[in-house]
């Protein structure tokens, strides 16, 4: 008697599994780069499809985790190595936090530098532009 075995996975397994490692490398950067603001990362989703990205964090000296939403459009110059990111949505459940980051809403970032081609190649692997 032959013993098989089969594997059954959905069929968008592989998609799934890119976006947990995208989101993971995300959650991994934002960490690493906002270390001495953040004790504890509860939620992260980036949609790229629809450009949104979401995310709950415990922030060190806040009794409640805040809940950040954002809409975004990120564009790459390769040839200068410039990425431009523009915030057209901003919601922060803590009020005086979303109230400065409307001031950040429709305006030009500019990312430059030696590190900026690193950057370019990570936000194309992980498919955010």
């Amino acid at each position: 008697m032959e013993s098989s075995c089969e594997w059954h996975f959905p069929m968008n397994w592989v998609d799934n599994l890119a976006v947990e490692s995208k989101n993971l490398v995300v959650k991994t950067a934002v960490r690493l780069y906002f270390r001495k603001y953040i004790n504890r990362i509860l939620e992260l989703s980036i949609d790229n499809q629809r450009q949104k990205f979401h995310v709950a964090v415990e922030l060190k000296g806040e009794e409640k985790p805040i809940i950040i939403d954002i809409e975004y459009e990120i564009s790459i110059n390769e040839p200068d190595n410039i990425v431009q990111a523009k915030a057209h949505k901003i919601s922060i459940s803590k009020e005086w936090m979303n109230l400065v980051a409307q001031e950040a809403l429709h305006r030009d970032f500019h990312i430059s530098g030696k590190s900026t081609v690193r950057l370019i190649k990570l936000i194309k692997k992980m498919g955010i532009a």
